[in-house]
Parts: C-alpha cells; structure tokens; sequence
C-alpha cells in the first residue's frame, strides 16, 4: 500500500515516506489532536494476504507495545487501514548504528556506550518476557542527542515463563526448526532452528559489540551458509594487539560463547561488566606508557559522610506536601489527628508548628516571590488522585483568590506569574500551560508535574492506571515533546528536580528493593539516591541541596460489618490489602494485595476471605474487580497485554473472556445471571466510557455512555441499569440497552454508587469523608434521601480517606477500606 502525502490513517495525516523494509512501510505524520509528529509502520496490501507476514506483524505491534524504557522504541497505537494493519510509534530524528559504523569501528567509549544502553534496553524487555532474536545494526537507532533506541520487535519470542494465553499466541510463531533473524547475529541455537530465549539476544550484542570495536561481526564470511557454518563451529577471531583492554576482551567473548549456559546469563550482567571496567559508569581508555616503564596507581582517599536527617514534625497523623520557601521557611500540608488537612509553617532546627489560618487546604508550590498556589477544599477522589481549587495568597499573608476550580496539581510557572496545572477534563488527564493552554495529553492518570530549575522542563509521572500509584517518571518540554522516560515503578511517592536541573529525583518503589530515592538524568540514566527501611515520600529540593523528605509508616486495612453488629472485623491480611468487590450474602470479600513485599514477579495477588474471619485464599494475579452470584468465579484484568478472565474461587481452571477494541479497563462488573459484562474503560484515542459486553455473543464492547464517564459504577440486579459518575462528578443512570440515561435524582454532586436494592427502586450511595462516612438511600423515583448508615473507623489518626465501600443488595452487609499513613517530616542534609 503506497500512501500519498496528505492522505489518512485513522486520525493521523501522512507527511512523508521514511522507507520500506520486509515488515512493512514507513511513514512520517502528524497527530492533529496533540500537534506532534509520529512514524506510521504500514503493512504493504501485497503482504497482508499472508496469514504468516500478517501475524508477525501484529505480533510486532504487541511485543512492543508491552514494552516502556528511554532505549526502546515507543508505541502509541496499533490498527487498521483499509484491511491493513498499521503501528504508530514515536518519531525519532537520527541515524541507524549501520550508518554509524560504515565498514569502519567506532571509538573505545562509544562502542561501549552504545552497548550498555542496548543491554539496558534489551533487559527492560526480557523482564516482559519478550526476546528480540532480531538485533543488528539497522534495528539500532542513534538519536540526535546520542540516545540509543532499539527498533523492529517483529521476530521477538515471548519466554516459556509468560502467562499462558499470551504464549500460546507468540509459541506458534518461533516452534524448534524455524530460522528467523539475520544470519551475521545470529546465536548457535537459532542457525540450528532450536529454542532459543533470551541468551541469543547475549549473543546477538556480543556480535554488534566485535562489530563496533573491531569494523565486523566476528563470524561474517562470504556466503550465508558459510556464516552460519562459521557460528556453529569457528572461534571468534583475534583481536589486533593493543586494540582492547583484556578486561573488555573477556566481556567479548564471554557474550560469543556457543553454549548458552556459558554465556552471560542476563543483560544486565553485560550491562554491569562494561560499566565497572572504568569503576565509575565510563567506557574503558587505554593509557600509552614507555616501553618498560612501571604502570603505577595510586588512589586518593576520600572521607565519604553520610547524609544528616532532622525530624520537624512530631504529631500523630498524615502529610500531603510540603514545600521551601525562598526565605528557608518549611510549609507543608498535614492532617492530625482527626483534624481536617490544614497548612503549617515551621523552621528547621525548631520543634514547633504552626498554622497560617488555611484550614481544609494544601500547599501546592511556592513562587520565588514568597506567593503561595493551595488547593482549597483539598480531598482525594480515588485512590492518590486527589483534587481542589486552586488559589493564590500573597507573600506576606491574607486571603486566597480562587483561580480555577477541579485542579488536581499546580506549580508556578517559568515566569513566576502564571499557573502550569493538571487537571481532568473529558476523560483525559491535561497539562495546560497557561491555564487553557494544553500541551501534554493522555487516557493515563498523569501526577505530580514539576518545572526544572532552568524553566525549560516538565517533569512529572503516568500512571498505568487511575489511582493507582504505579507509574513511569516523564520529562517534557514546555512544547510537550517527550525528552526522558524512566523505567516503570511498582509505586512512587513525589519527585523534585535537583538545584541545577540535570537530574529528577523520584520516591519509587521496585519489587527487590523498596522505597528508594532514585535518580533519573536527561540522559535517562537511573542511580539510586537513598536507600532505607520503610516507605519514602520526597517533596522538594532547595536551591542549596537540602532535601525534604518524609517517612511513612502506611497500611490498607479493611473493614466488614453487618448492620446491628456491634464491633466490627479487620479483614485485611498483609500491608496494602485493598477491597475490591463483596458477595450478594455478604458472606465473602474479594481483594488485591497490592504492597510490594506481598506481590510475586511484580504483579498484584488476588485474594478471596470470608467476613467470618477464616483464611484468605489466593486465586490468581492481576486485578480482581467482581464476583459471580453463586461465588464460584472472580473476573479478573490478568497478563502482559492484560486481558479479562474467569478466575475460579475453588477448584477449576481460568477461563479467558474475549474483549475486542478496548485499550484499557478500569473497572467491571458481572450481572446476576453471568450474560453481561459491564466495563468502564476506553477505547484508542478515546475517554472513559461505560461498555457492556454480551459473554454471548463476539466479545465486542458496546458503548452506553458517553466519554467521560468513569467508575466506580454499580449494576442493577436485572442487569438492565448501570449508575456511574460523569466526567461533572454527577451520579447518571445508563441504560445498558443504549436508551436515554437519566440521572439519580436525590444524589449529589461527588457521591459514589455502592448498590441497586433487590427491587431495583433504590441506590446506596456514599459521600465523602476521611474519619467518617454517610450512606445514603436514594429512591430512583422520588429523589428522597434516607441515611442508612455511618461509617466511623474507632481510630481515626492517620485514616486520609474511606474508600473503596461496599455494599449487599439487601443493605444490610458491608466492607470498607482506608489508608492509614502515619508521617514524620525531615529536612535531610548531604543527599544532594
């Protein structure tokens, strides 16, 4: 298929062609929606008539799509055209290693270089259980800036250790007797048509890496057959004398061994070795020295000092931020006790606080003037999304101005006098600089956005899904062009930009390690800051280097009870135990354990538990969302790409749920009767919406909201009625067999729908609360509200919201869960 510039591909607009290659075409375009450039991969019409091209293809698309590291290539979407599918990625200015090398070796530096950010790049992927099997230097990617990007995971094999529809899928592709990849790079295994994993991708580097030192691949000959003769059985051959050091010899040929077991075992052991033969990250130099002469080392001593921690605070409660003020004075947000959220000033080196009369409000950033930008009526929404309005006070006190209502985060921009902030609209989280001013744009919950020292960038995280902590460390210009990404994290608690805007630091959280203080450069480059026991949360920098920072000690609990019960029980089992649905008898709760040293590989652990106390049972990973009726399966979001299942509560095997055409789901529920899925979620380029998916019929989602709707959601027992929230916060009613929503009069403005009653003419509903938290009943006819019961925690310190709740159709059963975080505020010295 051959486009003309000026044609269309879906919503994208072809610009110009950039090539052709055995996997497809290439084409330069524009996204008009968010007024970027990208690369469009088409798939020519003579090769989609191939079953075999057609699958390689979207397998492509879906390997790489899986994967997110600043040395990889980034997918945006993957579709349709005519009958042809097509991938659309990030454009990227630059040259291939190809060109680069051409017929000549590289320097000592660079090669090595290049190498550790490819085995850093392959590494992010065979954590996803993805090999490329296809690495050469016209798959390699030199930025303008000197990043590298690696492309074309059209061959990639997904390891034996994946979730098993997902390698049922790739296993069909890349069976033993099957050579795919190009021959110069190739390992042993794969001449030989064997099963290959991730060590052929060792092998593979360690050919590029002879390429680049050298001038060729170790084992290239005249024809094909003699160069695969060559890797099965001939020595790499030797290098110059003087040309490598020894010690990157060894690295060499440990990455070319035949045998895989003798070979590196993971690219980040390659990664490691190259960086360490300099001892500080560098690529290897070779000294000249005169012929005889002793080669001395001497080695300075430094008296290394550990970093100084100076606690501020000392009340029993949690803090939201905190930030410096340029005369050195500390204010931060904080709720004690059982006192709302309320803004304190202090003074390092003083063990006192005291409030600047901003009752119920944050403190969101403070100009270098002295101004103060706070959000009034701070609360959180779901999850860490939190929300207010934003105002400004002056610098030596007084009112606040209200400036703009729904603002999830806001920093003082580059000139000191407008507003960067984030917020929701339509279903779409949004940067707008000024205020209207839109320059970045995604589905994904965006948070904590933060302008570098210099004015020239944006930092701030995406998150995979809404609410939910887990996320990437972004940098952008003010044009909204992506410079940086970070590896993903299983959580993150705050970033700050470092006093001479080289480096982003971020609180984040991996499953080996904790909650650390790591470094990001705009290189993309990650070093770890601060290691400690416990949860980290960091707030800011100041100009001289001084860290603020907090320690947490924080759960997810869970509570369930019955109306007339007079104590209610802890339902929770390890440290971030978070409800997620209760049976129609109130008699089981389902739950994710979502702490990091309570998951395995990563991934969140469902759970099943009786309110009578007894055991929790897990019964899968991923994210469990409903109950059957009859409690026999839970549906669960499982796997990388995620997908939706049946997962069995007792004995019995998963069963996959066919969906079509959504990129993501957020939350879900099963009708009564086991026919219906209801799904909030979205479709590419498009916002939240409620679908209902017939378990029927073809799987495909049928939309009955519209954009902008989001959960939490309830549905009525006969299946016919869905209650959701739109993108106003206002509580609809959605019919599910498309006809004209209503809304729930008698709600109000915030609530969120728990239940239908058994006799559909009536909903639960709750408000908003941190110690306490009213339920009300709602006459779907009438609009009369009738409190039905409130929810009090019998410690309320530390609890930063109720949420989720739920609760039985009949009303009389519930379960609720909070967050309780316990904060000590530090200013810290010698971190930076």
């Amino acid at each position: 298929m051959q486009l003309k510039n000026g044609s269309s591909v879906g919503t994208y607009e072809i610009v110009s062609p950039l090539g052709a290659g055995g996997m497809g075409e290439v084409y330069r375009a524009r996204d008009p929606r968010l007024g970027r450039e990208v690369a469009i991969k088409v798939l020519p019409a003579s090769f989609a008539a191939s079953a075999d091209r057609l699958r390689r293809f979207e397998q492509e698309a879906r390997a790489a799509g899986a994967l997110n590291h600043p040395n990889l290539l980034t997918i945006f979407e993957f579709g349709t055209h005519e009958g042809a599918p097509f991938i659309v990625s990030e454009l990227i200015e630059g040259s291939t290693l190809r060109d680069a090398l051409d017929g000549e070796a590289l320097g000592l530096k660079r090669a090595t270089e290049i190498a550790v950010q490819l085995a850093n790049g392959l590494a992010a992927a065979h954590d996803k259980g993805i090999v490329h099997r296809d690495l050469k230097p016209e798959n390699v990617l030199i930025t303008d800036d000197g990043r590298v990007k690696l492309l074309d995971f059209g061959l990639a094999k997904l390891l034996d250790t994946a979730p098993i529809n997902e390698e049922a899928t790739f296993r069909q592709e890349t069976h033993p007797g099957v050579v795919l990849g190009t021959v110069a790079y190739m390992a042993p295994e794969q001449v030989r048509g064997a099963t290959v994993d991730h060590r052929c991708d060792v092998f593979a580097l360690g050919s590029l890496l002879h390429e680049m030192l050298i001038g060729t691949p170790p084992f290239r000959r005249e024809s094909q057959v003699e160069t695969m003769n060559a890797i099965l059985k001939d020595d790499p051959p030797a290098f110059p004398v003087g040309r490598l050091t020894p010690a990157l010899e060894r690295i060499v040929l440990h990455a070319l061994e035949k045998s895989p077991t003798s070979r590196f075992q993971s690219m980040r052991d390659i990664s490691f070795a190259l960086e360490m033969l300099s001892g500080s990250g560098e690529a290897p130099t070779l000294s000249k020295q005169k012929k005889g002469a002793a080669a001395k080392k001497t080695e300075k001593l430094v008296a290394v000092s550990a970093p100084t921690f100076q606690r501020l605070t000392f009340r029993r409660g949690f803090l939201m931020n905190a930030r410096f003020a340029p005369d050195g004075t500390i204010l931060y947000g904080a709720a004690w006790d059982d006192q709302k959220v309320e803004v304190y000033s202090t003074i390092a080196g003083t063990r006192h606080s005291r409030a600047v009369g901003l009752a119920g409000s944050d403190i969101l950033s403070i100009s270098s003037a002295g101004e103060l930008a706070v959000s009034l009526g701070r609360r959180y929404l779901t999850g860490w999304v939190s929300s207010g309005t934003l105002a400004r006070v002056p610098p030596f006190g007084g009112a606040p101005r209200e400036v703009c209502e729904d603002v999830q985060d806001a920093v003082w921009g580059p000139d000191g006098k407008n507003f960067l902030i984030l917020r929701r609209l339509a279903g779409t989280f949004r940067l707008e600089y000024p205020i209207g001013n839109v320059i970045y744009e995604s589905v994904h919950w965006i948070s904590q956005p933060r302008v570098s020292q210099k004015g020239d960038l944006i930092a701030f995280i995406e998150h995979p899904l809404y609410g939910d902590d887990a996320g990437a460390l972004v940098v952008i210009n003010f044009k909204g062009k992506e410079q940086v990404r970070s590896t993903s994290f299983l959580s993150t608690g705050g970033i700050a930009w470092t006093p001479k805007g080289d480096e982003v630091w971020i609180a984040a959280e991996r499953a080996e390690t904790g909650r650390d203080i790591i470094g990001m450069s705009l290189g993309g480059k990650e070093r770890t800051i601060l290691s400690a026991p416990g949860r980290l949360s960091l707030y800011d920098i100041s100009r001289d280097g001084v860290v603020l920072l907090s320690f947490d000690n924080c759960r997810r609990e869970i509570m369930g009870g019955s109306l007339g019960q007079l104590q209610e029980r802890n339902l929770s089992w390890f440290e971030w135990s978070y409800l997620t649905a209760i049976a129609r008898d109130g008699s089981r709760i389902l739950f994710e354990e979502q702490g990091a040293f309570s998951r395995e590989g990563g991934e969140y652990q469902i759970y099943i538990r009786g309110t009578d106390g007894s055991a929790s049972v897990s019964i899968g990973e991923g994210y469990g969302r409903a109950i059957s009726a009859d409690m026999k399966w839970a549906v669960a979001k499982t796997g990388h790409p995620s997908r939706l299942e049946f997962l069995p509560t007792g004995a019995g095997q998963p069963r996959e749920i066919p969906v079509h055409g959504l990129q993501a789901y957020y939350s879900w529920d099963l009708s009564t009767d086991g026919k219906q899925l209801v799904v909030a979620g979205n479709e590419p380029d498009h916002g939240n919406r409620i679908y209902v998916i017939d378990l029927n019929g073809d799987g495909v989602p049928r939309p009955i909201s519209p954009e902008g709707t989001s959960a939490p959601m309830a549905l009525s027992h006969d299946g016919k009625r869905v209650v959701a929230s739109t993108s106003d916060r206002r509580l609809m009613i959605f019919p599910t067999d498309g006809s004209e929503p209503q809304p729930l009069r008698g709600s109000e403005t915030g609530e969120r729908p728990l239940a239908w009653t058994d006799d559909g003419e009536s909903v639960f509903v709750s408000g908003q609360g941190r110690v306490s938290m009213p339920i009300h009943r709602v006459n779907v006819a009438t609009g009369e509200r009738t409190l039905h019961h409130t929810i009090r925690p019998g410690d309320p310190a530390g609890i930063m919201d109720i949420q989720p709740v739920m609760m039985t159709h009949d009303g009389q059963h519930y379960a609720y869960g909070y967050r309780r975080y316990l904060s000590d505020l530090f200013v810290v010295h010698g971190m930076a």
